[in-house]
């Protein structure tokens, strides 16, 4: 290879630099630059095939959420139907005492008129509470077996303040059964149930 001179040396080197620094200040200004954009489309894209697919699967999952909708509002008009109208409350509490004491052998001497009130369990909450208070004469099995049937016929009821004590009556005078050794118990209780919402 045949000696350069030191003119043409110094322009090959120069143009050496200026290649290097073209390419370099394409690939930065340009490729990277180009490179980045095409990354972020990428990751953009991926995020909305991301919230595609989710709609899709809700979508999908519309019909399970409608007849779930319309399993749950079937249930509560189920639940509301053993709610307290809120018409004519004390009516109601009395039929209501005569059917839960079918098949207990349990007097019930006085059914207090109810009262309605707020029930304060949340906010915008769309049920008032009716509170009345009964009275009442059985035997301690007796009277265990008709609450606790009361309260599984009636979950969505509430039994609060329940006071029991001895009964007036002389097990030994009126009742000469065998159920006469046994001492009856007076009982009195508050119910707390919900008013249905007018329609």
């Amino acid at each position: 290879m045949a000696q350069l001179s030191k003119d043409k040396r110094d322009r090959l080197i120069l143009l050496i630099i200026g290649t290097i620094a073209i390419v370099v200040g394409l690939w930065y200004g340009v490729i990277r630059t180009r490179r980045e954009r095409f990354e972020d489309s990428k990751s953009r894209r991926d995020a909305v095939v991301e919230k595609l697919e989710r709609a899709r699967t809700r979508i999908n999952q519309a019909a399970k959420v409608q007849a779930d909708l319309e399993s749950a509002t079937k249930k509560l008009r189920a639940i509301e139907e053993t709610m307290a109208p809120g018409v004519d409350l004390y009516s109601w509490a009395i039929q209501l005492l005569e059917k839960a004491r079918v098949g207990h052998e349990i007097n019930i001497i006085d059914v207090a008129r109810p009262s309605k009130g707020e029930v304060g369990l949340l906010a915008q909450f769309p049920y008032e509470a009716a509170n009345f208070s009964v009275r009442g004469a059985a035997y301690y099995h007796d009277f265990g077996r008709f609450l606790a049937d009361f309260e599984n016929r009636f979950p969505y009821f509430r039994v609060q303040n329940l006071l029991l004590g001895a009964s007036a009556e002389s097990p030994l005078g009126a009742e000469p059964s065998a159920r006469a050794a046994e001492e009856k118990l007076q009982f009195k209780m508050e119910i707390v149930t919900l008013i249905r919402p007018s329609q």
